[in-house]
C-alpha cells in the first residue's frame, strides 16, 4: 500500500503541471492502480496468458512515458552527454552488480540457472523482457523528467527529483506477493540505483550514461531468466 501511496503521489505531483507532465502523470496513475490489483499469487501457479498481462501492465507507465517523450520531443532526448560520463555509467552499473551480490562467473556456466531451478518458459522470458526493455523508459520518466523540470521556470526540479526517486524504487513493490525484491541486499541495490542514477543524469545532463549503468546492471538478470527458462522447456520435452 505504501508504495503504490508513493508511486501515486508522483503521478499526482505530474499531473500538477500541464502537457507532457500530465500525460506521464495519467500514465503512472493508471499503472499504479493496475498493478496494485489484486493478481493471483503465487506467481507459478499463474497461467502464461496472466503472468504476460501483468508483466505488460508493469510496462505501461515506462514504455507510455518514453511514448509521451518521443511526442513531445524535450531537450535532454537529444542530448548524449560527455564520454567521460559514459565510463561513470559502466562504473556504476559494474558497481551496482557487485552490490547486487551476482556472480558473473557462476552465471556464465549455467551454475546459477541450476541452483534457480527450471522455470515455465512463458514465464521466464516475460520476466527477461521486462527486465530488458523496462530500463529505457524508466529512463526517461524518472530521470529525463528530471531534466525536462530543470529546464522550465514553472516547475522545481529537486523535489520532483526526490519524488522521482522514490516512485522507482516503490513502483517495483506495488503488486501484491513476493518478487525477490524484498530482501536487504536487493532493497539497497534499489535505493542505490535510484540515487546514483539521478545524480549522473543531474551531472551529465544526459540520460544516457544512466541508460547504459542500468542496462549493465539488468542485463545478467534477464540472462539468468532465459537460462531458467531453456531449461523448464527442456524440462517439458
Amino acid at each position: 500500500m505504501a508504495a503504490a501511496a508513493c508511486s501515486a503521489a508522483f503521478a499526482v505531483a505530474l499531473c500538477a503541471d500541464a502537457g507532457a507532465f500530465r500525460a506521464a502523470g495519467v500514465i503512472v496513475l493508471m499503472e499504479t492502480l493496475l498493478l496494485a490489483l489484486p493478481w493471483r499469487v503465487p506467481r507459478t501457479g499463474r497461467s502464461v496468458a496472466g503472468f504476460w498481462a501483468e508483466i505488460v501492465c508493469g510496462l505501461l507507465a515506462p514504455l507510455g512515458a518514453l511514448a509521451v517523450a518521443v511526442w513531445a520531443g524535450p531537450a535532454w532526448l537529444w542530448q548524449p552527454g560527455a564520454p567521460q560520463w559514459y565510463v561513470a555509467g559502466a562504473a556504476l552499473g559494474g558497481a551496482l552488480l557487485w552490490l547486487g551480490g551476482m556472480n558473473l562467473r557462476a552465471l556464465a556456466t549455467g551454475e546459477l540457472a541450476f541452483f534457480a531451478g527450471p522455470t515455465r518458459p512463458g514465464h521466464g522470458y516475460a520476466r527477461a523482457t521486462a527486465i530488458l526493455v523496462g530500463p529505457f523508459g524508466e529512463e526517461a520518466l524518472y530521470r529525463g523528467i528530471v531534466l525536462t523540470a530543470a529546464a522550465s521556470a514553472a516547475t522545481t526540479d529537486l523535489p520532483l527529483g526526490l519524488l522521482a526517486a522514490a516512485a522507482f524504487v516503490a513502483r517495483h513493490h506495488i503488486s501484491p506477493g513476493a518478487n525477490g525484491r524484498d530482501s536487504t541486499r536487493a532493497m539497497a541495490v534499489e535505493v542505490s540505483a535510484a540515487a546514483l542514477l539521478l545524480a549522473l543524469t543531474v551531472y551529465s545532463q544526459s540520460v544516457y550514461p544512466a541508460l547504459l549503468a542500468h542496462l549493465i546492471n539488468n542485463i545478467p538478470s534477464a540472462v539468468l531468466q532465459i537460462q531458467c527458462a531453456r531449461s523448464g522447456r527442456a524440462d517439458t520435452v
